[in-house]
């Protein structure tokens, strides 16, 4: 790309686009005089494919949001009530951006929205279905049914130290049911 690139006043923006052949939509003069759009938004630009001299692979989107905050995908959704709560907040993390959670509920509901998107790991069970090291492998049975699991974690007190792992080979009714007990951490 050109010197133009990191041109930053309206007069050499105009000068620079102007060179470009107008096709449909507004002209060079029209896009960029705020006067007569008032202001743009995404709506307002049809991006077009075109020819690229570069892998698409060496394109860096980082930017910058705040001088200690860098988001790797330049997006933001916005902080509405309709828009953005812990889900969205997570979701923009997970694609590189950020959510701004909003602020239409109460102090304790927004703290709370926070935490759940600040304790979020990709790939992890956050609230997970444990068991005691007391149950029983009917017990298990049940519970495996009625939830559909074939493994649980199993911890000494409720959201305690993990202690073992129970896995199910075969839940079929009209064999004993199996398992496997590992009896060290994982």
């Amino acid at each position: 790309m050109s010197s133009n690139s990191s041109i930053l006043d309206f007069k050499s923006a105009v000068d620079a686009l102007s060179k470009y052949e107008e096709a449909d939509g507004l002209s060079v003069h029209q896009l960029m005089d705020s006067k007569i759009n008032g202001g743009l938004t995404y709506n307002d630009f049809l991006v077009l494919p075109g020819k690229i001299d570069f892998p698409a692979s060496i394109v860096d989107l980082e930017t910058k949001l705040t001088k200690k905050i860098s988001l790797k995908a330049p997006f933001v959704s916005s902080p509405m009530d309709t828009v953005t709560e812990s889900d969205m907040a997570i979701h923009m993390a997970l694609l590189g951006g950020i959510g701004i959670i909003h602020h239409n509920c109460t102090a304790d509901e927004q703290a709370e929205m926070v935490l759940r998107v600040k304790k979020y790991e990709n790939g992890f069970i956050n609230d997970p279905v444990v068991v005691g090291p007391t149950v029983t492998v009917g017990e298990l049975k049940v519970k495996g049914e009625t939830l559909g699991f074939t493994s649980f974690p199993v911890t000494g007190m409720f959201q305690s130290i993990f202690e073992k792992f129970v896995i199910f080979i075969s839940v079929c009714p009209t064999t004993k049911t199996q398992y496997y007990k590992f009896n060290e951490p994982i």
